[in-house]
Order: structure tokens, then C-alpha cells, then sequence
């Protein structure tokens, strides 16, 4: 696969106002020396003047009155060669206002002479944006003319359409688009004159093809046809005309323009601009807050999106506005735009998602290019930002002091890009032909009459309800709503609501009183057949934005599939030079795997969802166009017309895929299967489970999990690959994130071949079905073979061992408890040995330092921490496997540890909720025993196990549970399959009664910690166990803004409303604690015993009234809104229904998985006393102040949202509560 395309963001993200800060010193500098900025500054008196007109075209007229000197458009210079064609010159040619205008008058009063047009006449204009074009739109709003803008390369079908509902007498077009025009010609019977503009004087090759067109189809139109220049020489000639004032048409609000939709939902629609609306624009514009924040920014801009859509048009208003320059791109084919920005030096530049993934591709590409041969990540961080540096000062010209995005979402990722790389502030502006400007950065844009609302959607799970953020489409009302569209009924009925709001068609969040964040298109969002949500235009961006690769990708799904397919347009000379650069030709198939294992890549990286990566897509060798009809004017992408030009190969992958599936399993299962490879079977299998096509070269590198799999796919898996070859795979094995295809076909070959040691099976022990777990099937003897159990008996025994320890070796260290385990065990180890070993499933000893190091990095006082105490080899750490022989070292080096080692705090476990005793069988019973036999390996060494609290749930009893009870007296049995945790808790116990078996035959000394509910760190920031039961609570709880008005029965006793928390850092002191002094101190107990204690590791203070209820108010008091439900039942129901309309990642973190945990209230069955004596003892014994474990409080609540959301598991709050 090809390198990671993303560079280190060696520099912190600059925000906007920081950036603006810098923008204002650094136009200080540039006005100095730069006449053409200092001569386009605005005029706060002339922008005062324009204000004050009464209408649209005295507006006009007082602007350029009044800038009649300034630089107003440019173009690129030209010169014809002597064969006729036109050669561009690296240079501008500006004209100033006054020569514009010039032109404008003389235009106009052609018209009139010519009786072409006259007042409330419709012009249709058809063309790129130009200098003729500005002339032609003014022109219509001198002669009081409703003006037509139409985009380029549009269908016959809709041009037809908008000529003939606009009725256009007139159309002036440029000589690109006279082709489409003639076409249409003879069934528009309206149009009586055509003029052509664009034409360059001097270009007499295009000059011949006109002359040759108008004698030919266009003579034979009966239209009258004109160059703009004739019309102007006749303007000239006959006598300027008057402007005319748009009340001489005799009606209050006359129509102006038609602004004519770009049709990415169908057949284009003309949205109505009256007089007030256009002078409103003209005078404000879509961009008039901008001038808030820089109100001394001249205004120097490049011209490169059309002049028929919104965001076109209000550039050059707001040009006009404020007495800037516009310089127009020389190719409508965008083929010149990036030469064009370094020629026009723009001060700001409006970018279109399209343009800004192009600026972002390119850097990535550099740095694919001049990074391939280099492996130092400093380097690589220095050659990014050498790239930037260079982008800064030419890649958009070298006096850039504003980015805007607009027209549809710019990808945050690029976004960020834009702002580090030309460190200037980049404004995201949210608007649309209806509505004008909404939101600028998110935040409301005041408006004359403004008001707006959210409604629900409840088929695609927003509602206004949702909680902590409502959410729903937005509904405005403003004075600069267009009013209805031009002789269409329906789509105007449509646009509104009955109290007179637009209907944006768009999904927002609001995050505050006047901050709305745009989620998608409300037709966008699809729904797939598993009920999960997808916005198809995010992932489109995410993928086009992430990759040199990918040019273009169309993202396609369906209601009745639960995954996803698409259309790539491959950015051919990037793949064709990556290919060939490794010897590989780009065919189809070169080309698909390049991009495929793009796409895995970004979603990799973007943390993507299963069913939010395409399962397969079509490779599109010809771009998206507008001229193919696949593109809307803006440059959007059309889903309709994407659809219906790919539905039908679309819909074929559908079937060939889902029959693909059927044949597959059907295969699997016959008898033709034995003649495939071991190799082969495990990649069907495991294609067939996770539905996707055969695996290619790139997925047997990843894991289970990576490629889309759960839990419960695992233990499918996991019973198909049985059927298939006979070998039992551990569950823990499949959804170990380390793991790969790869390695797990060498797991089934080595089982095989009789390279991995046969382990019992749960069937073994417990009998196959078996529905319970009995204690007495838990013997060592039926897991240790005879030789095993002999040569414990030889080894040297405990009494040999130091009385503290002073070599550790520790399971599952990069774990949530067990990287705090790690610090603590550096810390306290005593003696001039003291050494950790640190267990970390991983594929190398490198890999697992960088595993665990990576766990500290969030805070960076916590990595100075782990630096410091890790440092002088006082740490290594092991890749390891506890369900592999010899915990997965290499002989030497496990018999090494066996001697050096004198203490095993086995952390590590399969910890999940969902699975059954018999799914965590492997992972966990069999994993205690691999460590429990090193542990007795050469000498006895001291065995600390970390169970869990969960092993007496279900004791009922009112008397407390005593630390040192026997737990075989507790429980003679447990179910296999009994609710949340049963698997869990029940393996844990096993591990119990294994440990005490060994303690009793071989004189292991075992201390058993059994743990409550582990919270964050009280000091360091963003530690929290993200998947755990408690976190996923209070993110449901944040998500939704509900909580029940108690979490416990009626009749539940206070003891049982206790909520039993503790602090990661003083559960993992306590445990390191009584493991290094092997239960006391060493006046205590100053030669070791083979011993065995068990803790409970608990909130001792269980008489405190904290509860749930307590915390949930804690929340409240936070700024979080939390409504109490009164009915547990409905809340239930409530909670439901909102986690699971939630969109991810919040679905992901919610406790949507868990949630038939809080099906009911919380009662006084299950949930035993606890006493924590033994515990408090042997901690005071070494240090009183060991024992001092903390209430949870208020504060500590607070800190534990605050670390939420330094992860972005939750947003801050809006308010903090008084």
C-alpha cells in the first residue's frame, strides 16, 4: 500500500483570531509598500454613500461613480500568433471602474437603439465569468431588464426548460457555449436576438467560427445575432440612454433576476430577486460581516466560480462594495487557476470545497513525493513544513491574508490544513440562493427580521428534543429571502412552512443561542437496511479530501443493504507515477487496489465506522463535469444524475456481491472445500462473516476488528472456522485490535501441524453445552499436565523470596489500570534489582514500547512521568500473548524472566460485557493458567490477579462479604449465560478458584484484587476507560439530557444507592502497594509465606448518600441539561429511542451496547456489602495514608466530564451552572 499521505502537524492548530490578529500586522506592512492594496482600501465614506441609495441601479451607479479611478477587473494578457490562435501572457490587464461602467452605458443604450431589449425585458446570460459578462448583468440592471443567469454545459433538456419558463427574448452568450445555444434555438421561439460576448479582439480564428456559425444554424433561427462589441459601438454612436429606475415598470416590487438552482435535486428551479432583494444584496451581500473583523482589507479577489450561482455574484458585489479588484481566471476549464491566483495576488480567496481539496492534495502529494525513502519522523515533520512554507508564499500569490469556504462543507481536516499552511483566518460561510448568508463560523449572521426554528425529522432520527443539542432541519425567516420560485407553485408551497419559514433542507445542531453546526443535506442522509445512519457528502469529503489518489468519489447506498458502494474518479497522474515508480502497470485492477487500500486508509485514520466504508466501488476513469451533467454549476456533485448515470452498474455490484455471499457459503460447507488451502478456508470464512469481497494482499494485514468485525461476529467466526479445519481459535485471539488475517492463519496451520500446544477446551472441563459452570470442575489437574505439577513441586519454593519485591513482571500493562500499574510498580519497587517487565500483545518488543508509551501522551505531565521513571532500563517491554506457549517469548527469554522474576501481577483480560463464559473460556481461564505456569516456572514466585468485584454479584445475603471468605463456599456453581457480564464475571471466578487450587497444592502465594467501578485519574488529564460501563453512562446521559428521576427502586435500602467508585490512581497504588510487600510490610511479615489474601479494592465509604442520583445532579451543576423522567419505564424507552438515532462516533461511546443494564431500577438484589477490613489493615500497616481512599465528589465528576471531553467523547458544555 502507499505511504501514509498525511504529514506530523508539527505545529499547533492556529485559531481564526490569533490568525487575525497576524493578518492585521501583516496588511500594516504590506499597505507600506504595495500601491495597488493602498489604492483598493475601502472608504468608510464612500461605502456610507453607496448605503444610502435608494435602488439597485443608483447603488451601481454611486459605486462606480465613486471608485471611477481604482483597478476594478482584470484578465489575463494575450496575443494572437500569426496562425491565428491566442497565446496567454503571464501578466494582468487591468480596467478601472470608469471604463467598466463605460462600457456598461454603451451596452445598455445598444440594446435600446437596437430595440433588443428595454424595461422588464428577460436576458438570458450564458457564459464564464468574465469581464463581459459584469458588463452584460449591469447592463440589464441599467435598463431595468430582469436579468437570467444560466450555467454553462447545461443539459439541452434544461436549457430549453429555463429559456422557455423565462420566457428570454434576448440571450447574450459567450462564443464557448453559441454551441448549446443553436441547439435549443429552434424550439425556444422567444428569442429574438442572440449576442455573443468573449469575443477576443484580435482572435481571428474565433472570429471565422462565429462568422461561419452566423451564416449557417444561427441565420437559419431567425434570431438576430450580434457581437457585444457591435452592440457597444452602437450604444456609442446613437446616444447614451438614461438609466432607467426600476418604478417606471410600474409595479412595487418589480422583478430583477432569476437566479436559476443548480438542479442537484432534479430540474432546475429560478428563484425570484425582486428590486428590494437585490439592493439588500448589493448593499450587504452574502459577505458583509466580514467586513466586521477587517474592515481595512482591500479587497483584491480571483474570479473562478460562475457568475450564475449566489456565491459568484456576491463576490463581485462585494468587489464593487468596497472598491476592490476582481481578476478573472483566463480558462473556463480551470486549467490556468492556480496560475491565475499567483498572478492576481489576491488579498482574500473565496474557496470552494472542490479548490480547497485540490490545494490539499497537492501538499500531500509533494510530501508522498519527497518523503518516499525517508523513515525519521522529525524529518519527515521538517519536509512538511518546508512544503508549506513554499505553499505560503506562491501557491495562492504572496498576499493572502483571508481564506473563505463556502457552497457546500470544507472537511475540518482541510480546513486546519488551510489555516497552517497559509497562516491566515478561514471563515466558514453557511448560506444558500434562498436564504442568503445564514451562519458565519457557525455563529448566526444578524439580519433585518431575522428568525429561525428547528423541526424534527424523525425518519432520520434529529429531533429537537435531543439532548445535549437539539437537532432538526432548519426553518428561517429574514428580509432576504427570495420569495418563492418563478412560476413553480409546488416548489414554492414546498420552500415554506405555514408560519412563512424557508425550509433550508439542511440538518444543524445547535450548539448555543446563535451557533448552529451543519450536519448534512437532509436528502443525504441515508438510512441502511441495519438502521444505521450515513451522510454520504461528509464521507465523500473525507475520501476526496484525505488522498492525492482520489480525485473524485460518489458514495451510494440503499435502504434495503447495510453497507456501502461508490464510484471513484482516480487522480490518474498521481496513481499512473505511483504505479509505474514500483513497476506496476496502471491497469483497472492496479489502479482499484491502489485506491481501495486509500479508502481503508482514511478510514483507518478518520476512525470510520464499518458501514461507512464503501464494501466495494466502481473505478471511473473520466471525471465528473459539468459538461457530462454530473456536476451542478458550483461545481457540486448532482446525486440524481450520478445516480441515474450509475444506478445500473451499481445495483449489478449489489447482486453480484449478495450472490458472491451465497456461493461463498454455500462452498464453505460443501465437500469441495477440502481441496482449498488452510489459507484459503480461514479468508473465506472470514469474508463470509464479515461480508465482504475476497481478501486482498492489504486486509490479511489487518485485524478482525479493522475490517468490521465485533464480538459477536467473533464467536461466528470463530465456530465457521471449527467447521472448516477442526481448530478451536480463541475468541480473545479474533478480536485482539494486534492481530491480522495473517496471523491467524498461522495460528490454524501451527494447530495443525502441531506447532501450538493443544489447550483444554471448555467442553473438556466443563462438559460441551454445558449451561453452568461447576466449582468443582476447577482443578489444576485438569489443566496441568503431570510433568507440570511435578517439576512446580521442584521448584525453589516461596520461602526463598525476597520480603519485598524487587523484579515484576506484568500482564496487560497498556490497559487502562494497567498503565498506571506500570508507573506505580517503578515506583515502589525496592532494591538495587527493581526492574519491570511490561506484557503487551503487540507484533514486536518495538511496537509494544511504542503501544504503552502512546498510553501517556494525552497529558504531557504524564509522559515526563513515564519518562522518568522508565528511564535507565528500569523498564522493558515484552510483545507477548498470554494465549499463546510461554506468554509468546522466544525460550530463552522466558527462562530467563522465570528465574530474574519474583512477583506476576496478572492485569491482563479479555474484558468484554456481551460474551458468554464459554466465548471468554480461552482468553481469560486460559490465560491464568499460562501465567499462573510461569509463575510457578523455576522458582515460586508471589502471584497478584486482578478479578473483579463481579464475582459476587448475586450473593444475597445482608451480612457483608468478607475478604477473606472462600470463594468456592460462595458460589459451588455460576450460569454460563446470565445477563450483562455474566462471561466476564464468571471467568474472573474461575481464575479465583485455579489461583487457590495452586496456592493450597503447590504453594503459590496469590493475592486476589477484586476491583469496583475504576474512574479517571484525579490529576492527569483525559484518563478515562472510554469503553467502560460508567463512561458510557454519563455520555448517554450528555447525549440524550435525560436521566430518570432515580436510577433505584422504591424500596432499595441507602446501601444499596451507594454508587462504589474509585480513582484509577488509588485502585493502582493500592495494588502495587500490597504486591511489592507481598501483603504487609516488612515488620509485619518479614520472611514470606505462601499465602493467600484476597482485597476488595472498593469505596469503602458506603453510608456516604452518593448515588447515581447524586451524580447525575453533578452533571446538571456541570452546564449539562439532564430533564428527569419520573417513570423509570418511559425513560427507558426515551433514553432508547436517542441512542439509537445517535450518528457516530456518539453511537460508538454511548451505552447503546450495554443498554439492558438499565432496563430496570436498581434494587437490593445482587449487589452485596462489601467489607474492605483486610484491606485497610494491611494499607495502614505500611503507610496510614494508603488507606485514605476518596469520597466521590462533586469536583471529581466535574474533572471526569472534563477528561470526556479533552477525548471528545462529549462536548463541553455550554454553561457552566451556577
Amino acid at each position: 500500500m502507499p505511504p501514509s499521505d498525511e504529514g506530523p502537524e508539527t505545529q499547533p492548530e492556529p485559531s481564526n483570531d490569533a490568525l487575525l490578529q497576524r493578518t492585521r500586522e501583516r496588511l500594516k506592512r504590506l499597505l507600506a509598500h504595495d500601491p495597488e492594496l493602498a489604492v483598493s482600501q475601502p472608504d468608510a465614506e464612500a461605502v456610507a454613500a453607496i448605503h444610502a441609495s435608494a435602488t439597485t441601479i443608483e447603488t451601481v451607479a454611486k459605486a462606480f461613480e465613486l471608485y471611477a479611478d481604482r483597478p476594478f477587473v482584470a484578465e489575463r494578457a494575450y496575443e494572437c500568433e500569426a496562425d491565428g490562435s491566442v497565446r496567454l501572457l503571464p501578466e494582468l490587464r487591468r480596467h478601472r471602474y470608469r471604463d467598466v461602467w463605460a462600457r456598461v452605458e454603451a451596452f445598455a443604450s445598444g440594446l435600446t437603439h437596437q430595440k433588443l431589449a428595454g424595461p422588464g425585458s428577460f436576458i438570458g446570460i450564458c457564459g464564464f465569468g468574465s469581464v463581459d459578462w459584469v458588463v452584460a448583468d449591469l447592463a440589464a440592471i441599467r435598463l431595468a431588464a430582469v436579468s437570467v443567469p444560466m450555467q454553462t454545459n447545461m443539459s439541452p433538456a434544461d436549457l430549453q426548460q429555463i429559456i422557455g419558463e423565462a420566457e428570454l427574448s434576448l440571450i447574450v452568450c459567450s462564443v464557448e457555449q453559441l454551441d448549446s445555444i443553436e441547439a435549443v434555438l429552434p424550439r425556444c421561439p422567444s428569442v429574438k436576438s442572440l449576442v455573443v460576448m468573449d469575443l477576443r479582439e484580435g482572435d481571428s480564428a474565433a472570429e471565422a467560427m462565429f462568422e461561419r456559425r452566423k451564416q449557417a444554424g444561427l441565420a437559419e433561427s431567425g434570431a438576430v445575432v450580434l457581437t457585444m462589441r457591435e452592440v457597444e459601438e452602437r450604444g456609442r454612436s446613437a446616444g447614451i440612454v438614461p438609466m432607467v429606475l426600476p418604478a417606471s415598470r410600474g409595479e412595487p416590487d418589480p422583478l430583477m433576476t432569476l437566479i436559476y438552482t443548480s438542479g442537484s435535486t432534479g430540474t432546475p428551479k429560478g428563484a425570484i430577486v425582486t428590486e428590494r432583494l437585490l439592493r439588500e444584496q448589493w448593499q450587504r451581500g452574502f459577505f458583509y460581516r466580514l467586513g466586521d473583523a477587517l474592515p481595512e482589507l482591500p479587497q483584491i479577489t480571483l474570479g473562478y466560480m460562475p457568475l450564475n450561482h449566489a456565491a459568484g455574484r456576491m463576490n463581485v458585489m462585494m468587489t464593487v462594495l468596497r472598491g476592490g479588484m476582481m481578476a478573472f481566471v483566463a480558462k473556463s476549464d480551470m486549467s490556468t487557476l492556480f496560475d491565475d491566483f499567483r498572478l492576481a495576488r489576491p488579498t482574500m480567496a473565496m474557496l470552494v470545497p472542490r479548490v480547497s481539496a485540490t490545494i490539499y492534495q497537492h501538499y500531500q502529494a509533494e510530501l508522498v513525493r519527497r518523503t518516499e525513502d525517508v523513515t525519521d519522523e522529525g524529518e519527515r515533520a521538517r519536509i512538511s513544513d518546508r512544503i508549506m512554507e513554499e505553499m505560503r508564499g506562491s501557491f495562492l500569490g504572496d498576499r493572502l491574508l483571508l481564506v473563505t469556504t463556502s457552497t457546500a462543507p470544507t472537511p475540518p481536516e482541510v480546513a486546519d490544513f488551510l489555516r497552517r499552511c497559509f497562516l491566515v483566518p478561514v471563515i466558514d460561510l453557511y448560506g444558500s440562493t434562498e436564504a442568503g448568508l445564514v451562519t458565519l463560523d457557525d455563529r448566526l449572521v444578524p439580519a433585518p427580521g431575522l428568525e429561525w426554528k428547528l423541526v424534527d425529522v424523525p425518519e432520520l432520527g434529529y429531533r429537537t428534543t435531543d439532548r445535549p443539542y437539539p437537532r432538526g432541519e432548519l426553518h428561517v425567516k429574514s428580509r432576504f429571502l427570495v420569495p418563492g420560485y418563478y412560476k413553480n407553485e409546488r416548489a414554492t408551497r414546498d420552500l415554506f412552512d405555514d408560519e412563512g419559514f424557508l425550509n433550508t433542507g439542511d440538518i444543524v445542531e445547535q450548539r448555543g443561542p446563535d451557533r448552529l453546526l451543519w450536519i448534512d443535506r437532509a436528502r443525504n442522509v441515508l438510512k441502511l437496511a441495519q438502521g444505521e445512519f450515513v451522510a454520504t457528502s461528509r464521507l465523500e469529503g473525507i475520501f476526496s479530501a484525505q488522498s492525492p489518489y482520489i480525485r473524485q468519489i460518489y458514495v451510494h447506498g440503499s435502504g434495503f443493504r447495510s453497507y456501502l458502494l461508490a464510484v471513484v474518479v482516480p487522480n490518474l497522474p498521481a496513481v499512473t507515477a505511483y504505479l509505474r515508480g514500483r513497476g506496476i502497470e496502471p491497469d483497472d485492477a492496479a489502479i482499484k487496489e491502489l485506491v481501495r487500500s486509500e479508502i481503508h486508509r482514511i478510514a483507518r485514520d478518520e476512525h470510520l465506522r464499518g458501514h461507512e466504508v464503501p464494501r466495494d466501488f466502481i473505478i471511473e476513469r473520466e471525471p465528473f463535469t459539468i459538461a457530462r451533467g454530473l456536476l451542478t454549476d458550483s461545481n457540486k456533485q448532482s446525486r440524481p444524475r450520478l445516480a441515474a448515470r450509475y444506478g445500473k452498474d451499481l445495483a449489478a455490484r449489489y447482486t453480484a456481491i449478495e450472490r458472491a455471499q451465497i456461493e461463498e457459503l454455500y462452498g464453505l460447507h460443501s465437500k469441495g472445500v477440502t481441496t482449498a488451502t488452510i489459507a484459503e478456508r480461514v479468508k473465506r470464512a472470514m469474508s463470509v462473516v464479515l461480508g465482504l469481497p475476497e481478501l486482498d494482499v492489504r486486509q490479511s494485514e489487518q485485524s478482525f476488528i479493522q475490517l468490521g468485525g465485533d464480538s459477536l461476529s467473533a464467536v461466528s467466526l470463530e465456530t465457521l472456522i471449527h467447521d472448516l479445519t477442526g481448530v478451536r481459535v480463541p475468541v480473545g485471539f479474533l478480536l485482539d485490535p494486534t492481530s491480522s488475517v495473517h496471523s491467524l492463519v498461522e495460528y490454524v496451520e501451527g494447530a495443525l501441524a502441531g506447532k501450538v500446544r493443544r489447550n483444554v477446551t471448555f467442553a473438556e472441563v466443563h462438559g460441551a453445552g454445558a449451561k453452568s459452570v461447576r466449582a468443582e470442575d476447577l482443578r489444576i489437574e485438569k489443566f496441568l499436565g503431570p510433568e507440570e505439577i511435578e517439576a512446580a513441586r521442584a521448584s525453589k519454593p516461596a520461602s526463598e523470596l525476597p520480603a519485598r519485591a524487587e523484579v515484576a513482571l506484568l500482564t496487560g500493562a497498556n490497559g487502562f489500570l494497567g498503565r498506571f500499574l506500570t508507573l506505580e510498580l517503578l515506583e515502589r519497587l525496592s532494591g538495587e534489582r527493581k526492574k519491570v517487565y511490561a506484557l503487551v500483545r503487540a507484533p514486536s518488543d518495538a511496537a509494544a514500547f511504542e503501544r504503552l508509551a502512546s498510553s501517556y501522551r494525552m497529558d504531557p505531565a504524564l509522559s515526563r512521568r513515564f519518562d522518568e521513571l522508565s528511564a535507565g532500563g528500569r523498564l522493558t517491554v515484552l510483545a507477548g500473548d498470554l494465549m499463546k506457549p510461554r506468554l509468546g517469548l522466544a525460550e530463552d527469554v522466558y527462562a530467563r524472566l522465570a528465574e530474574e522474576v519474583d512477583l506476576v501481577l496478572h492485569n491482563g483480560a479479555l474484558v468484554n460485557h456481551a460474551l458468554g463464559y464459554a466465548a471468554m473460556f480461552e482468553p481469560n481461564v486460559l490465560g491464568t493458567v499460562e501465567v499462573m505456569r510461569f509463575a510457578l516456572a523455576r522458582r515460586i514466585k508471589s502471584m497478584s490477579f486482578i478479578s473483579t468485584i463481579a464475582v459476587l454479584y448475586g450473593v444475597d445475603r445482608t451480612e457483608p462479604v468478607r475478604e477473606d471468605e472462600d470463594v468456592r463456599t460462595l458460589f459451588t456453581e455460576r450460569p454460563t449465560e446470565a445477563g450483562y457480564a455474566a462471561g466476564y464475571g464468571g471467568t474472573k471466578w474461575a481464575g479465583e478458584l485455579l489461583l487457590r487450587d495452586a496456592h493450597e497444592k503447590l504453594g503459590l502465594p496469590v493475592a486476589v484484587f477484586r476491583p469496583s467501578e475504576i474512574m479517571a485519574h484525579r490529576r492527569y488529564h483525559g484518563q478515562v476507560n472510554v469503553p467502560d460501563f460508567f463512561t458510557r453512562l454519563l455520555a448517554g446521559i450528555v447525549y440524550t439530557g435525560l436521566a430518570p428521576r432515580s436510577f433505584y427502586t422504591a424500596d432499595a435500602p441507602e446501601r444499596a444507592k451507594h454508587y462504589d467508585g474509585t480513582p484509577v490512581d488509588v485502585v493502582a497504588r493500592s495494588i502495587a502497594t500490597l504486591s511489592i510487600a507481598r501483603g504487609g510490610g516488612e515488620a509485619a511479615r518479614p520472611a514470606v509465606r505462601a499465602t493467600y489474601d484476597t482485597y476488595h479494592v472498593v469505596n469503602p465509604h458506603q453510608d456516604d448518600g452518593i448515588s447515581l442520583d447524586v451524580i447525575v445532579h453533578w452533571v446538571k451543576t456541570a452546564g449539562y441539561p439532564a430533564k428527569r423522567i419520573a417513570d423509570y419505564d418511559t425513560w427507558y424507552k426515551m433514553f432508547r429511542e436517542r441512542l439509537t438515532s445517535l450518528a457516530e462516533p456518539k453511537r460508538q461511546h454511548s451505552p447503546l451496547a450495554i443498554l439492558h443494564a438499565w432496563e430496570h431500577p436498581q434494587g437490593d438484589h445482587g449487589q452485596p456489602v462489601l467489607d474492605t477490613t483486610h484491606i485497610l489493615e494491611r494499607l495502614r500497616s505500611i503507610e496510614p495514608s494508603l488507606a485514605d481512599f476518596p469520597h466521590v465528589s462533586e469536583a471529581f465528576i466535574h474533572k471526569e466530564l472534563d477528561d470526556m471531553a479533552v477525548l471528545h467523547l462529549i462536548d463541553r458544555p455550554l454553561r457552566m451552572a451556577g
